[in-house]
């Protein structure tokens, strides 16, 4: 019960404040910050809908709303008729002011009440639950390679 009512209210708690403050939902911060560390600052979109963790769909709306606001754009993709996502230099400078204001909020709401121990288990047990979370079939190499990395850093 206590873990449904944290994965209800941090979200929300921080969608709110990245709304407020800088314009951009959480989920739009996540696309964006995917982006950034892209070579190019460019990922075809099936696979940033897996790196922020959401259905095409969804990253399709936010790519379109994102687009309108000069901070990503779509280019034709290298690998036939995929389209690629790409984060503008606006959207670059737009993500690094929005950052301070988003890591702020989360070290308030999650590591400023919790003890070094704390936050070592929370590591320890969210890599664990995340590396369950991601299935290995049908999600290509990428996600293959997220889920190992969770799996490593749930040792």
């Amino acid at each position: 019960m206590h873990l449904l009512a944290t994965f209800t209210l941090l979200p929300a708690a921080i969608d709110s404040q990245l709304q407020r403050e800088a314009g951009m939902t959480h989920f739009e911060f996540g696309v964006m910050a995917a982006l950034s560390r892209q070579p190019g600052r460019r990922l075809q979109l099936k696979d940033l809908a897996v790196v922020a963790n959401g259905s095409l769909s969804r990253l399709s709306h936010v790519i379109s709303r994102l687009e309108r606001q000069g901070w990503v754009r779509r280019v034709s993709g290298t690998k036939g008729r995929a389209t690629d996502a790409e984060l503008t230099d606006k959207g670059y400078r737009k993500l690094m002011e929005a950052g301070p204001i988003h890591f702020q909020e989360v070290r308030r709401l999650v590591f400023d009440v919790l003890t070094p121990q704390e936050v070592k288990e929370l590591k320890r047990v969210t890599s664990r639950l995340n590396a369950g979370l991601i299935p290995e079939t049908n999600l290509g190499p990428l996600a293959r390679r997220i889920r190992a990395s969770a799996l490593r850093q749930s040792r």
